[in-house]
């Protein structure tokens, strides 16, 4: 029996956790493959940004299949392991007043017990950002939950803060 997956792409690790939120506000959930599927990224790493999507691109054309419409399936999964980490530096007030959101919340992950440690989340008009922060520092910043304001709001994150952005499974590079 084969087995056919649903996603091309996971990362090659999860955060660590922590018993208390680090945000009491609200808490976002995400399956643990979902942790930083799209994603921003310091701008130094573009080189091994495309590395990686174009060997998940390599699954999405020979390895994969349309199981119904609009859904694919996949027959392998490329585990992201030479990105490493994001290497951001963003103050977590700038992104808050950039987006101009007032409540932070947490992660969670589904199956793991706990909040991820130094977890954030803020929601926008966009969708919702999360990631993790050290001293008021963003240390990494993904989307989840994007809706069609998403299309407008991660262009200008990308340029006000220098970064790329990756959505790993549909290989989508945003650069300032």
């Amino acid at each position: 029996m084969d087995y056919w997956f649903p996603i091309p792409t996971v990362s090659n690790e999860l955060p660590p956790m922590t018993n208390l939120p680090a945000y009491p506000d609200f808490t976002v959930t995400l399956s643990g493959d979902n942790w930083r599927q799209a994603e921003f990224v310091n701008i130094s790493k573009l080189k091994t940004v495309g590395e990686e999507v174009d060997e998940i691109k390599e699954i999405h054309i020979n390895h994969s299949r349309e199981m119904a419409e609009g859904l694919r399936a996949y027959e392998l999964v490329h585990v992201r392991s030479s990105i490493g980490a994001p290497e951001l530096f963003i103050p977590l007030f700038e992104l808050r007043s950039f987006l101009n959101s007032d409540s932070l919340g947490a992660i969670a992950i589904d199956l793991h017990p706990g909040f991820v440690k130094n977890g954030f989340a803020i929601t926008s008009r966009g969708g919702c950002y999360y990631g993790t922060e050290e001293n008021g520092i963003i240390k990494s910043l993904a989307l989840c939950d994007a809706n069609d304001r998403a299309s407008y709001e991660v262009p200008r994150i990308v340029r006000h803060f220098s970064l790329i952005f990756v959505d790993w499974c549909d290989c989508c590079i945003i650069t300032p």
